[in-house]
């Protein structure tokens, strides 16, 4: 016991979702906008709205809309934030949670028999692989979850919403630790108390592997303390400590964002030493006290009142697959705790199936025509208006309805409005920001049959010479405006991700506006 607790203080030293409330979703840094990592941006938020809506879990704000409220209250883009970050964002996502992360990705190469690379060639190309660190700050108890999440690129989205789903508010529970179990103690008990819970595990069908005599020594709730706080490669849980976000270098301004690879694989390098260095060293701790008694788990079983708390080991993996901080208990007394924590760690997920996950990953939303027919909807989405007053950036127009046609047509199902009978009405109608109003959108409606209506307009900053791309989503039968953007890019390659960018936030300004149609 005194070994582990010695080893904690180390993890410590180095640095549930609610039934109700809202969790933002923030900033996913990656090294570059690949096809992978756009596709976790665009369509997980989504994906875990629906898997939250379905699960009773609280309401998901999208990246655009937190983005706003960021903005607004002047608080940096971060993945991780300080202690007092954290408090502001606590008061914009009224004590609910924010989820941010950071996407890595990487090939394995074919090795020979002499353990040398071999060169991918078109028959056996590089196996290719992606590895997500969630965070998920909690508002109402002050922690941060944070998980890792090894995948392929086409099963990504889907283990990142298994990943999340088990997660509570001060618990998490990668699966029940049922009775059958063989089960490896360390609780800070007299021996008639632990000896007492013993036989109460036995009774309930657990089995218990005792551990040595120098495992109890020095048992007490200061040394379990400790364990409060986990920082390991798979599943982590503690205070928000750093004063600065630890990023991935920025990315390059070149049309090859690889250039910097070396800068990259360095990062990488130094988080893999700071924060899985520990988590090694827990793995071969646990190992051996497998090896030592031969069971499933160890649980550290701290009851200790209000200041109660339990942390779960797998002993074949290595991992932490179970903590909570808050128990149902009757009373104080350690047996109510005792007894309450166990039944807490067999008590079933909230989640969803996998019948329900892969329904999820497979569906499209449909968007529903405005009038009685039930039909699909019809979306107008014409080319964004160039006020730069220069011929070089007229390519722009078309590229950002395309991208947004693209985009949609991943979510939703929907009927694409005339566009020849779009480009009139628009050319026709809308000639300046000026002239966006209840009658011209009337009117435009009228000539196009159309339910929803996708435009804007770009041009050029005088002050930093960047392109200002500002995006507009009107419901047409309501007459109004639903949602949009003003972004502001450098004319280089970051211009072409700026695209994506409000493509994506397009989509999910539709999509919170259809869920709120369908309650």
């Amino acid at each position: 016991m005194k070994r582990l607790c010695c080893i904690l203080v180390f993890a410590a030293a180095s640095g549930s979702l609610s039934a109700t409330g809202t969790t933002a979703i923030g900033t996913f840094s990656r090294r570059f906008d690949s096809p992978v990592s756009k596709e976790i941006i665009l369509r997980f938020p989504i994906f875990l709205s629906k898997a939250y809506t379905r699960a009773k879990k609280g309401r998901v704000m999208y990246p655009n809309e937190f983005s706003r409220m960021r903005d607004e209250k002047k608080i940096a883009s971060r993945v991780i934030y300080a202690p007092e970050e954290y408090a502001q964002i606590s008061k914009l996502v009224e004590g609910g949670n924010l989820l941010t992360g950071e996407i890595f990705e990487y090939a394995e190469k074919a090795k020979d028999e002499d353990g040398n690379e071999i060169e991918p060639t078109a028959e056996v190309p590089d196996k290719k692989y992606v590895l997500v660190k969630l965070y998920h700050y909690s508002a109402s108890t002050g922690k941060i979850s944070a998980f890792t999440v090894y995948s392929k690129p086409e099963t990504v989205v889907i283990d990142l919403l298994r990943t999340m789903l088990p997660l509570e508010k001060d618990r998490y529970l990668s699966r029940p630790i049922t009775s059958a179990s063989k089960l490896a103690i360390m609780a800070p008990l007299e021996p008639v108390e632990l000896n007492d819970f013993y036989i109460s595990l036995l009774s309930q069908k657990f089995k218990v592997h005792a551990l040595s005599g120098s495992d109890f020594e020095s048992t007490t709730p200061k040394d379990l303390q400790y364990t409060r706080h986990l920082v390991t490669q798979g599943v982590s849980y503690f205070a928000p400590m750093l004063t600065v976000s630890e990023m991935p270098p920025p990315l390059s301004a070149a049309g090859d964002n690889e250039a910097n690879n070396a800068d990259y694989n360095a990062f990488s390098a130094i988080v893999a030493r700071k924060d899985y260095g520990f988590d090694r060293e827990l793995r071969g701790i646990l190992g051996r006290i497998r090896g030592r008694t031969g069971a499933d788990y160890l649980l550290l079983l701290n009851p200790d009142g209000k200041n109660s708390f339990a942390r779960g080991f797998d002993l074949t993996t290595g991992g932490m697959v179970w903590y909570q901080d808050s128990f149902p208990a009757k009373s104080s007394a350690n047996s109510e705790m005792l007894a309450s924590m166990i039944s807490e760690m067999q008590r079933p997920l909230v989640i969803l199936s996998e019948e329900q996950i892969n329904k999820i990953a497979e569906e499209k939303d449909r968007m529903s025509a405005q009038g009685a027919s039930g039909g699909l909807a019809s979306v107008a989405i014409l080319d964004f208006y160039d006020r730069t007053n220069t011929p070089l950036y007229t390519w722009l127009a078309s590229s950002l309805s395309i991208a947004i046609d693209d985009s949609m047509k991943k979510i939703f199902e929907y009927d694409r409005a005339n566009e020849k009978k779009s480009f009139e009405a628009g050319s026709r109608i809308f000639r300046s920001p000026t002239d966006v109003n209840e009658k011209t959108l009337k009117e435009f409606q009228a000539a196009t049959g159309a339910d929803y209506l996708i435009f804007g307009f770009y041009s050029v900053s005088a002050k930093t010479g960047n392109i200002v791309i500002e995006s507009k989503i009107f419901d047409l039968a309501k007459k109004k405006e639903i949602g949009g953007s003003t972004t502001e890019s450098p004319v280089d390659v970051r211009l072409f991700n700026v695209v994506d960018e409000i493509s994506q936030g397009i989509v999910q300004d539709i999509f919170s506006m259809t869920q709120q149609q369908t309650k």
